[in-house]
């Protein structure tokens, strides 16, 4: 009875690492600024979190389901509307052991641990909280349905300037071969929460995602 006791005790730590929460937030581009909401449900021993985005009259959205075990993400699945990749705009891809699959994708096979691209975030988060300042992460890139390798390292902590006020924020910075780097903002005082992301492409423009008002967390 002991050791059950204990075991539902390490899935309930692994599902309580973060609170849900809905987010609203603003990507800001060369094109204009369009708001996004940004949804995390904690539900048993796994998580939902969704993105949505109306830019102009086009509909972009993320909905992935993951679980936390020892520190680390384990992707599930995704659901991916996205009308500016090469078709099929919509696809779902299920997660297993050294493969993914995708009826619209084709599958895929892989060895190793490969995240998808929301889960990778909370992976993120979850190495900012426990003090991992170095790592490679696999990730599936949704927009060229292949696999990209991501090193990870923690600079200078900054403060973000928020529409509801200065926040300390971890700095975390990604680079990939193929890819330009992004610059995740994490607060601790928010849960550990990603309050701003830059993306810097290929052609040097940059792209900006920052919380736009106070989240709202509930425990489930």
């Amino acid at each position: 009875m002991r050791f059950l006791s204990s075991l539902f005790l390490i899935f309930t730590l692994s599902a309580a690492e973060f609170q849900s929460y809905d987010a609203k937030f603003v990507f800001e581009t060369k094109f204009g600024d369009f708001p996004l909401k940004r949804y995390f449900v904690v539900k048993d021993d796994k998580i939902n979190t969704r993105v949505k985005m109306q830019i102009f009259w086009l509909q972009y959205s993320l909905d992935s389901n993951f679980k936390i075990e020892n520190q680390q993400i384990i992707s599930i699945d995704t659901n991916v509307k996205d009308p500016f990749r090469d078709p099929p705009k919509k696809f779902q891809a299920v997660f297993s052991e050294n493969s993914i699959n995708s009826k619209e994708l084709g599958d895929l096979e892989f060895t190793g641990s490969v995240l998808e691209q929301l889960s990778s975030d909370v992976q993120v988060r979850l190495n900012a909280k426990y003090g991992v300042k170095n790592y490679q992460l696999n990730i599936f890139d949704n927009t060229k349905a292949e696999i990209i390798s991501k090193n990870y390292r923690q600079l200078q902590n900054e403060t973000v300037s928020t529409n509801f006020g200065e926040i300390e924020a971890i700095v975390v910075l990604a680079e990939a071969e193929d890819v330009g780097p992004i610059k995740y903002f994490i607060a601790p005082s928010l849960d550990h929460m990603i309050i701003k992301s830059t993306a810097t492409l290929k052609n040097d423009e940059e792209r900006v995602l920052i919380i736009s008002e106070q989240p709202k967390f509930s425990v489930e």
